[in-house]
């Protein structure tokens, strides 16, 4: 059976509340935890932070086909939901920080949903292991997961170690690693939508079956997989 969930994601002026059908648990490489941080970084660069722009951009990830993610007007009108998911900007000084709390209901009469979470997103991707599993994935999958987990526990570790409240070099390196996880986020992101190893397996699937029968018109050789990657990828380029 499905796991639903709601997300809200507010900020100081607006608030947005969205329906997940399927795979709403927060735990492992598909759960909403690892979603949510990928939508973080396709959001605005913090310390800009946009409730608008940032559930939107949640529905960009998560969005695979109809019905599975859509706007609601109320998350609490929602009673077959395991987890709520609440997004919502902390604001220090100049600094902004995502935090991230998830609670699920305690199905008992009268009494308040049960807090799984509360803290930054990238501590919940550590906590909940969040990050792509590649174990029976293209070399360059590993390599990418390996580069996600590694940025995310950095800049974990430098939180903790300065009590989220960096001096200035301090903070210049959490740009920088803010904006490295930006960056394989977004690749991630793009490798997912084109799948680039499936269209080659199919090309190389049909060039053998040509080579066993070579009166079929080489034409019809994967020609609409081809030219479907070679436009995202020559979008993703301009991007």
């Amino acid at each position: 059976m499905s796991t639903r969930a709601t997300i809200t994601v507010a900020d100081e002026h607006n608030s947005f509340d969205l329906y997940q059908h399927h795979d709403g648990y927060p735990d492992g490489p598909h759960g909403l935890v690892r979603h949510l941080a990928i939508a973080r970084h396709l959001a605005w660069d913090l310390p800009r932070f946009e409730a608008a722009d940032f559930a939107a951009a949640v529905i960009a990830v998560l969005k695979d086909r109809g019905g599975s993610t859509y706007l609601t007007k109320d998350a609490d009108a929602h009673g077959d939901r395991s987890f709520h998911y609440r997004v919502e900007p902390f604001r220090e000084n100049y600094a902004t920080r995502v935090m991230l709390t998830i609670s699920r209901p305690s199905w008992g009469s009268g009494k308040q949903d049960v807090t799984v979470f509360a803290g930054e997103i990238q501590e919940a991707v550590s906590k909940f292991n969040a990050v792509a599993d590649t174990t029976e994935q293209p070399r360059e999958w590993q390599m990418l997961g390996e580069i996600e987990g590694a940025l995310y526990r950095a800049e974990e570790e430098i939180g903790a170690l300065c009590a989220h409240r960096p001096d200035e070099d301090t903070e210049k390196v959490l740009e920088d690693i803010d904006g490295a996880g930006r960056t394989a986020c977004r690749l991630r992101h793009h490798l997912e939508k084109t799948d680039p190893w499936s269209v080659l397996g199919r090309v190389e699937a049909q060039l053998a079956e040509l080579s066993r029968d070579p009166s079929k018109p080489p034409a019809v050789i994967a020609g609409v997989d081809v030219r479907l990657a070679m436009e995202a990828h020559r979008r993703f380029q301009r991007d």
